[in-house]
């Protein structure tokens, strides 16, 4: 069996891991589709007079298979840590780890509507991805907080 403090000191290096993943892919949202709905719209469907390629269905799989493939592990591994902490509720845990996938989901494979000329959904893509940062975090932050809270028992 594995020490409370190996275990708490293993789980925050991958949490430090995964925290940097996540401002990492703040930054690079930024810099590849922007802030704004307008911005990531013109990503994905192109623009001529800026010399932006419209995005093509085998593209967006090229990038959404793997991306929902890396996602949803990461979710899972992250999310089964949080079912060990007693101090969240069921119901929170539940809404938590179903909140991030979907927002994930939404994120994902919002470009292949945006390519189709549904507008809307480079709004539900930014939602989306910040909602999901955010879940992440939150998600995060509980770990975090509970291994402080175990480390100083």
């Amino acid at each position: 069996m594995i020490s409370t403090r190996l275990f708490s000191l293993l789980l925050l290096f991958a949490l430090a891991l995964i925290s940097l993943q996540l401002f990492s892919g703040i930054w690079l949202f930024i810099e590849k589709y922007g802030l704004l709905p307008s911005e990531v719209n013109l990503y994905f469907t192109g623009d001529e007079e800026h010399f932006i390629m419209s995005k093509s269905i085998e593209g967006l799989l090229e990038t959404a298979v793997p991306h929902f493939i890396a996602i949803s592990t990461t979710i899972f591994v992250y999310a089964h840590f949080l079912l060990f902490i007693p101090s969240v509720s069921q119901k929170r845990k539940i809404f938590l780890i179903t909140s991030l996938f979907i927002s994930a989901f939404l994120d994902i494979f919002s470009p292949f509507a945006m390519i189709y000329g549904f507008e809307i959904f480079a709004w539900v893509k930014v939602l989306s991805f910040w909602s999901f940062e955010i879940l992440m975090g939150l998600l995060l932050y509980t770990l975090f907080h509970q291994i402080s809270k175990t480390s100083s028992s």
